[in-house]
């Protein structure tokens, strides 16, 4: 049986409308300011250029919809700065970035590594959902996995799975995010903490699900954690910074060890993982925000929110597993106090 259909029916980030044109020329410039300069050509007249660009700038990386309304081909050639990842929405796309290539579709979506020559044709009814990703903000998590600077620049296998396979999920979670932006808009963009949070899971499960040419050396067991005093020096950063968008690099950073060595540290020490730890400590300051919520005149999703939590769902079956009741029972109980 065939995977359902991972697409939101209706037009992702229509609230954020960066350009519309009917125009090649002027699509190519506006599109140029975004990504990076290339050629544009309509293939055919049958269907007239329509163009629709939305743009959302999450933390490090930008969340894009665009569409051409007819089959053009794109020559960027090499992308440098940044990689992208293209996950069409609906219809196809023909792509080449240097010796790999692959017809795109909502079955396989792609992602173009910034030292790969690339050329695509886009046909009339693709529609795709685009992260835009810093060179610099993949590497630097490669780097912090690694614990050390990569020797050689970091290119991706070009397919990537949307249904099937590890990588089904981390394209689930990008269409998510949008529909997530759709549904709250700026009131959920303005939660820093938790924006950061999501788009460093999603970087780091890039890494982590998908192929790539560092994945082997991923996939092979750190050398010996580093002392206790490592993770001591992790657990005093989370303690001090847990309002703040904290990722798994930045608590390896504070601790002066790879990511890799720090996972393997609290799973000696502490029997856990550095981010279920923070997670714990984030409930633990929510339950005491709940029970001074008088206080503040907050509501329970304000202060879920912003410790983080932007799953509701997900965030009541985590308080009710670690505190016995559910976080309005909570609430309720510091009222009548």
């Amino acid at each position: 049986m065939n995977a359902p259909e991972i697409l939101p029916p209706a037009e992702p980030l229509a609230a954020y409308p960066f350009f519309r044109s009917g125009d090649a020329e002027e699509s190519r410039l506006h599109v140029a300011r975004v990504f990076c300069p290339h050629e544009l050509k309509q293939v055919t007249a049958r269907r007239p250029f329509a163009s629709r660009h939305n743009l959302v700038k999450l933390n490090e990386t930008a969340l894009n919809y665009l569409t051409y309304g007819t089959d053009v081909d794109i020559l960027p050639g090499q992308l440098k700065s940044f990689f992208l990842v293209q996950v069409p929405l609906e219809g196809t796309a023909a792509i080449r970035c240097g010796d790999q290539e692959l017809m795109s579709s909502p079955a396989v979506a792609s992602i173009l590594s910034p030292d790969e020559y690339t050329e695509m044709r886009w046909h009339h009814d693709n529609r795709q959902l685009l992260l835009w990703i810093p060179r610099q903000a993949l590497e630097r998590r490669l780097a912090e996995h690694l614990g050390e600077a990569p020797d050689k620049p970091l290119s991706f296998r070009l397919a990537l799975p949307q249904r099937e396979g590890l990588t089904q999920s981390w394209c689930r979670m990008l269409v998510d995010l949008a529909s997530n932006i759709d549904q709250c808009g700026a009131d959920w963009l303005r939660f820093r903490p938790t924006v950061a949070a999501l788009e460093d899971c999603l970087l780091r499960g890039l890494l982590q699900l998908h192929q790539h040419n560092y994945s082997e050396r991923l996939a092979t067991p750190p050398r010996e954690a580093g002392k206790p005093r490592h993770v001591q020096r992790a657990i005093d950063y989370v303690q001090a910074h847990i309002e703040e968008g904290i990722t798994v690099g930045d608590i390896a950073r504070a601790a002066c060890v790879s990511v890799r060595a720090l996972e393997e540290g609290f799973r000696k020490h502490c029997d856990t993982t550095p981010l279920v730890y923070l997670r714990e400590v984030r409930l633990e300051r929510v339950r005491k925000a709940l029970v001074n919520l008088p206080l503040h005149g907050e509501s329970v999703t304000d202060i879920a929110q912003r410790y983080g939590f932007v799953h509701l769902g997900r965030f009541s079956a985590y308080y009710k597993a670690r505190f016995g009741e559910t976080p309005s029972q909570t609430a309720g109980r510091g009222a009548r106090a």
